[in-house]
């Protein structure tokens, strides 16, 4: 089956179709263990640039990117206080974006300035933006991770491509078998599965089922719209049991885009030990770099370690990022195992073709109850295999 895009999927940048529509969502733009007191970063997210700061009494706040005096990049600046100074002329502005001090003007000036501000909400690890135009919507819960007896570990990498090529690649399971098969064939998963895919009111189901045989499982996924998956995750050499990830492809510009994920982790402290949420350890060499080696013909991803952590990371990257780094999808030739994608195709073609027209897309709520996952928690993989062996 040949699916060319009838819009523009690809571009997210101010005014584009795509664009507008991932900006009516929240999006996670950093990770807050990373966000120092009184030390400003510059993000860039869908095309734009920001200034994220986090205050003294702790809390966070997004501002446009540049100073409205002259244009320097407000992260340059200083932190006073809940506000930010721009290190060109001072310009002060508090977190809601008003200026509060010109120090060569004239006093009344600075009430007749205003800066773009952008809500935040810090949530199991990361801050979450909301940068689209009028009110937030409501900010999505996931209990999966919220109510689970496990530690957070919170990632986030580079991905060298588009990210529409990653969000297809979260409805592929096939590949697993291919681009992953160091990892599945040394823990027995080597069964492939009969692919169902179906929308839902926050977005796709879909189901690999297998027979359960040893740890040939069926594996579950939702995928919440726009740019968010959640599913159960094999052993990888960063983890060596099943567990649940979280993970949304958020476009940096339109041929990069960082995965910001949280992963259930083994619980360290044993019952009734409080929850640790920590950043994921630094991958050494990153797998950005690495990535960028294959994709130059300077290494071949088949000569890296199995035991390398970054090992899952460069496969996807370069298998992704191999197509270009933004694909031509009117060329594809697309099968009945694709049918997560092609579904995925026509759910943003429709959508974007709603804003297109002037109508209002589909709202994608998430439910307030936890869905359904094959693993609901860190799982032993001796344990998975029976419980899967009853299931089925």
């Amino acid at each position: 089956m040949n699916e060319a895009a009838a819009v523009d999927i690809a571009h997210t940048g101010p005014g584009t179709l795509a664009g507008r529509w991932l900006r009516r969502f929240w999006q996670p733009v950093y990770r807050s263990l990373d966000l120092e007191k009184g030390r400003p970063v510059r993000l860039l997210t869908l095309g734009e640039h920001y200034t994220l700061y986090r205050g003294e009494s702790g809390t966070a706040f997004l501002l446009q990117d540049r100073c409205p005096h002259r244009q320097t990049q407000l992260s340059l600046g200083w932190v006073v206080g809940e506000e930010i100074s721009c290190f060109y002329h001072g310009w002060q502005f508090e977190g809601g974006g008003q200026c509060t001090l010109q120090p060569a003007e004239k006093a009344s000036f600075a009430a007749k300035v205003r800066i773009a501000s952008y809500p935040i909400v810090e949530y199991l690890g990361l801050v979450f933006a909301y940068l689209g135009k009028g009110e937030a919507p409501e900010f999505p819960r996931h209990p999966e991770l919220e109510n689970a007896d496990a530690d957070i570990s919170v990632h986030t990498h580079l991905v060298p491509c588009n990210y529409f090529q990653r969000l297809e690649n979260d409805l592929d399971e096939l590949h697993v078998h291919f681009v992953h098969a160091v990892t599945t064939e040394r823990i027995g998963l080597d069964e492939m599965p009969e692919i169902s895919v179906r929308e839902t009111e926050y977005g796709i189901r879909r189901e690999g089922v297998r027979s359960g045989e040893g740890l040939n499982v069926t594996r579950v996924a939702h995928f919440h719209m726009p740019n968010m998956s959640m599913v159960d995750l094999p052993p990888s050499p960063g983890h060596q049991y099943w567990t649940v990830t979280a993970s949304w492809r958020v476009p940096q510009d339109d041929t990069s885009m960082t995965t910001f994920a949280i992963r259930l982790k083994r619980a360290e402290g044993g019952a009734g030990a409080a929850r640790k949420i920590a950043n994921a350890r630094e991958i050494e060499p990153s797998s950005a770099a690495v990535s960028e080696q294959v994709l130059a013909g300077k290494l071949r991803v088949q000569d890296l370690a199995a035991d390398y952590p970054g090992l899952f990371q460069v496969q996807d990257n370069v298998a992704l990022a191999g197509q270009g780094r933004i694909a031509e999808r009117s060329r594809d030739r697309l099968g009945q195992s694709d049918k997560g994608v092609i579904l995925l195709r026509r759910i943003y073609e429709r959508e974007l073709g709603l804003l297109a027209a002037g109508r209002a897309p589909k709202r994608w709520p998430r439910p307030q109850a936890a869905l359904d996952l094959a693993v609901t928690n860190v799982r032993e993989l001796a344990e998975l295999a029976p419980a899967q062996g009853k299931r089925r």
